[in-house]
Formats: C-alpha cells, structure tokens, sequence
C-alpha cells in the first residue's frame, strides 16, 4: 500500500519504542477522511503487523459557530459504518472526558494528527501528558500538508520566496501515498466531486480567480479544513490533469498555503497582534495611529451589512449568510476593517474574530495568516499614504477598475435572497 519505512521517516514524529502488545489507537482530530490518511493507514498496517486490536478515535473540538460544527459533523455522518471495514472499535468525542482518556490507556501506541493552532495544541500536550505518565507511546503524524512543517523548514520563513525552493526540493519525496480500496466519508466523497468539477470547468480559468464577478475558485478550502480531503491527492489529480493554469493552482494549493502552517508552527504568538508581521509595519502603524478617520463601524454595524460601502456591505452578506467569502473580496474586506477602527489593534480583532466564527473555512493557519497579511506579513512596504503607513491599500476604485465588481453583488444578492 505504501514504503511503511519512508513513511515512518518522513511524516511521524516522536516515535518511541512500545510495547507490541495493546491496543494500537488512531486519534483522528484533523484528517477526517480514509483515504490518503497516513495516521489512519499507519495504525491499520502496524495492527495487522503485530496482531494487535485497532482502536480509532474521532476527535473534534466544538467551534464558536454552529453552523461549522453542523457542517463538520454532516461531513463525517456514519462514519462508524465506514470505519466498521477496519475495526469495530470506534468511538467519538468532542472534549477531553475521563471515559475519552480511559479508552487511551488501554494503548500501547497513540498516533494523532498534529495540531497547530493554539487552542488544540493546549489540549494535545495534556493528552500527551497523559500518555507519558501511563507509558503509553505517543507519535504525531502530518498529513494535511503536502511536506512536513519541519522538514520544509527549521525557522519561520519571510515570504512565499523564501520557502518555496525549500518545498518544492521535497514535494517528490513526500508524494509518498498509494490508495487503497475502502468507503469515503461523506464529504470526504464530496470533496472529491468538487475538486473533479473544479479541474474538468474551472482550472483553465484558474489566471482569472481574482475576479470576484466569475467563480473560477476551486472551494475546497472549508473541506481541506477538516481534513476532508488531502492536499497531497489533490496535488496529484492537478498535476495528472495537465490543464492550464495548474502551477497557478499548486501554488496556492502548497506554497501559500504551507507558508501559513510555517507561520503558525514557529510564530508562537501568531495570534497576539503586538507579533504578527515585521518591525517596518510596526513602525508605519505607530506613525499613523492617530490619523483622521473618516468613518468609525462597530461589529454590529458590519453584521448587519450598515456601512456606506455596497462592495463591503456584499462581502459581509456573503460571509454571514452563505459562511464563506471570495478570496479577493477577504483581502478588500480586511483592508477596510483597518481603515473603519480606531486603532489597527481593535481592527484586528474585529478581523479574527469575524474570521474565526462567520466563515467555514475560518480558524485555520491560512485564516490567522491572511489577516497577517493585510498588516504586511508576507508582504512588502508600500507607498505611505494615510492610516495605512507603508501598508498595501485597497479602496473601491481598484474594484472598479479591474473587475465588473457590480456582476459579484447582483451574485450574492441573488444566493442571499
């Protein structure tokens, strides 16, 4: 099915040596899928290697937002049906309980899904906590990027530049997986479908995903998410469809987006604004804090779609009723939060926690990264102008003059009727 060495080498971390008697667990908390899972295809290949009981555990941590918590569990609806072809001994939670860690210790050996972002890691170290004190081995595998975090990098990079050449001199190495015959999980099925339609209708057009009036983006970043489906088996039907426009996607699909993973793994405080971007933006910001702001909006007002700017206003309806955004509408989104605040502090977190709670796809690295972004992270500096400094500047006459941007309000007006 797959180099079981290269991949013990390549996508696990902290292996130790355990007992090859117990129970092999799988804890499945951010690659919801079956296949082109390498935590999941691990602990089957070792069960049956050792003749040990396989155990798997879903494990999911409930968000702010309903609706993505709906969302999540549509995507893995019977999933102990699916998963009953590998074993019988299934079980799902949502918190840390003590039945959740009692079914731990009955392990040998613990294979989990690396987390990244704070609010999992706190509850990753108490679970791993737990398991050194009861002797039990615990391993952490990656497979919701294309090249391990550490092995694209020992550092947090600058910009897209700096790690590409490090990623893409590892992307053949780490194309390590060959798929067996097994069930999907329902958006694991979807997802598929998507990405399928997205190659076949949209890829050749992908020059053209900037445009907010056209929907040329592949809208896979919500099931990518909750590891509905693999970048590295998207990155594959992408290359093997040969259409234009593919490098374009691969780009985003891995550089873009594996930069954000980098950010978040070695920023320990990527969340705190006073370190999310680099010392010239600091400075800009702090030259310009007090600069005149022409129009001061609360959450409330950008909620209930009640600022001057119909462009903004669109934005906002797409986010809050349909739970997603287009890419570029994000970026014009954000700059405007930061024009609208006080100060860039309190339009930060305006920004997350919007981003956070109303989109699908929101509370990943890509999201805390993306609203780096908009401060200068990954960036570079600009002309200075008023309020943003040295910060890029997005208003509505670039809207106007690159895209039929009333073509994407009659859109959205149109789905959020």
């Amino acid at each position: 099915m797959e180099n079981s060495s290269k991949i013990t080498q390549s996508r696990f971390f902290d292996v130790l040596n355990f007992n090859k008697t117990g129970v092999i667990t799988y804890l499945m908390s951010h690659s919801f899928r079956i296949h082109y899972n390498h935590g999941l295809l691990k602990a089957i290949k070792l069960s049956k290697e050792l003749n040990c009981p396989l155990q798997i555990i879903l494990f999911k941590q409930p968000e702010a937002n309903q609706r993505n918590n709906d969302f999540f569990k549509d995507g893995i609806k019977g999933f102990k049906g699916f998963l009953s072809k590998f074993t019988e001994n299934i079980f799902y939670f949502e918190e840390p309980s003590k039945n959740f860690y009692e079914i731990l210790k009955n392990s040998s050996l613990v294979i989990k899904d690396r987390a990244y972002l704070f609010e999992h890691l706190v509850v990753e170290k108490a679970i791993e906590e737990f398991l050194f004190y009861n002797s039990i081995s615990f391993t952490l595998v990656e497979s919701n990027v294309v090249v391990p975090v550490i092995s694209a990098s020992n550092k947090e990079e600058y910009s897209a530049r700096t790690i590409r050449p490090k990623i893409k001199l590892q992307i053949d190495y780490y194309n390590d997986y060959i798929d067996f015959k097994a069930p999907y999980f329902h958006y694991e099925q979807v997802a598929r479908e998507i990405l399928d339609n997205f190659i076949e209708s949209k890829l050749s057009y992908y020059d053209q995903r900037n445009d907010p009036s056209n929907n040329y983006t592949s809208n896979l970043s919500a099931y990518l998410k909750y590891g509905f489906i693999s970048p590295l088996y998207i990155y594959n039907k992408v290359l093997k469809s040969n259409k234009a426009n593919s490098d374009l996607f691969i780009e985003e699909l891995i550089i873009r987006r594996e930069l954000s993973y980098n950010f978040v793994f070695y920023n320990k405080k990527y969340y705190d604004f006073n370190h999310i971007t680099y010392d010239w933006a600091y400075q800009s910001m702090n030259i310009h804090v007090n600069d005149k702001r022409e129009y001061i909006y609360t959450i409330d007002d950008y909620i209930n779609f009640k600022t001057h700017d119909i462009y903004f206003n669109t934005a906002m309806k797409e986010m809050v009723i349909l739970g997603r955004m287009h890419g570029y509408m994000r970026m014009y989104w954000a700059k405007k939060i930061i024009e609208w605040s006080r100060d860039y502090n309190e339009a930060y977190q305006i920004i997350i926690y919007l981003n956070n709670y109303y989109f699908i796809d929101g509370f990943t690295p890509n999201g805390y990264c993306g609203v780096a972004w908009v401060f200068g992270k990954h960036d570079r500096a600009w002309k200075d102008r008023d309020i943003f400094g040295k910060i890029r500047y997005m208003n509505q006459a670039g809207l106007k003059r690159k895209f039929n941007i009333d073509d994407y309000v009659l859109n959205i007006e149109a789905l959020t009727k």
